[in-house]
């Protein structure tokens, strides 16, 4: 039976359509990876690269040469340009009332997530996924206390069909002046909320969780992995901390290792069931500007692209989703 569900913190709509998951595929969609010579990624090739902005790396080891187990650079291709920009949209003469332009200033980095040319993070140990969910708090500390920015993403592109251009291991951050509308949004919605109800949407849904809730997918202490009840995708997990944070970058060393080993445990389990996924990873985490943002609660969302959006979602903004949530947490779980 097809139904509509809403998610609470997005206010996304989205329509579980489990029929549609039997449609007749007359089409396979290769994704088709051509071979490099030279990886700019891999130690040794460290010259490929901008010189790098922070690193984990042997003590022996020298900034912008090999030693290094996380590396951060700037993109040599932004989306952003690092420039001081008027704060005020300006109107476009030639595009009528209500279009305004803003030179797109900020900070387009690349995360290095591995030494080695490996392609799945589910190929690193823990201990290694903790150093680049350290590397990320590092980043975000480090441009807040710039003053310059007004909030920051962190994504990982997992493979060619989520819009990842070069295999080796990597997730970008990008840190914007202004604030993006999804951004926006979301705060407004986790602030609203909080006022009308007496916490964060978020806190809300954890806490209505139970241990063997059909929606979680795996938990520790202080962490819980779930698929949302309005899930946009089919097997989409959301990772959020137990307690109330509003800054990803203020979680500390000992919940970097607890988050890593759960993060790559649930990306095992989705490579179990879907081979060779493409998904997005996203870190979502309050504006740097912390006015309004206390009612923010940070988390990791994780998107497989096991379908391209079509027309109805690039027309209506309402995703179809073809595995209800509740049967995609108990595949996971299981796997």
């Amino acid at each position: 039976m097809q139904q509509f569900r809403q998610n609470p913190i997005t206010g996304q709509w989205v329509i579980l359509a489990e029929n549609r998951g039997g449609r007749p595929q007359e089409v396979d969609i290769q994704q088709i990876v051509r071979p490099q010579s030279v990886c700019p990624f891999c130690e040794g090739h460290e010259e490929r690269t901008p010189d790098e902005v922070f690193a984990i790396r042997a003590q022996d080891s020298k900034p912008n040469g090999p030693g290094w187990r996380v590396r951060v650079v700037p993109n040599k291709y932004p989306a952003l340009e690092a420039e001081e920009i008027n704060p005020s949209p300006q109107p476009s003469p030639t595009r009528g009332e209500g279009a305004g332009k803003l030179p797109a200033a900020g900070v387009h980095e690349i995360v290095i997530e591995s030494p080695r040319h490996l392609e799945s993070i589910t190929q690193l140990s823990d201990g290694q996924v903790a150093e680049i969910l350290e590397a990320y708090r590092q980043r975000l500390t480090a441009l807040r206390q710039t003053k310059k920015y007004h909030a920051a993403v962190i994504f990982k592109n997992g493979g060619p069909a989520a819009g990842s251009t070069l295999v080796h291991l990597h997730s970008q951050l990008m840190a914007l002046r202004i604030g993006g509308p999804a951004i926006g949004d979301r705060l407004l919605r986790f602030q609203s909320h909080a006022e009308r109800f007496g916490q964060c949407p978020l806190c809300q849904t954890l806490g209505q969780m139970g241990g063997d809730d059909q929606w979680v997918v795996a938990a520790t202490p202080n962490f819980v992995a779930y698929c949302p009840f309005a899930s946009r995708f089919a097997y989409e997990m959301w990772i959020a901390p137990r307690q109330h944070a509003a800054h990803f970058n203020t979680a500390g060393a000992e919940d970097m290792s607890e988050l890593s080993g759960l993060l790559r445990t649930v990306l095992v389990k989705l490579e179990r069931i879907v081979k060779l996924p493409a998904y997005n990873y996203i870190v979502h985490t309050a504006p740097f500007d912390t006015s309004g943002s206390d009612h923010y609660h940070w988390h990791i969302e994780i998107l497989p692209r096991t379908t391209s959006l079509a027309g109805f979602e690039l027309g209506a903004g309402c995703y179809i989703n073809t595995v209800p949530p509740e049967r995609a947490a108990a595949a996971l779980r299981e796997a």
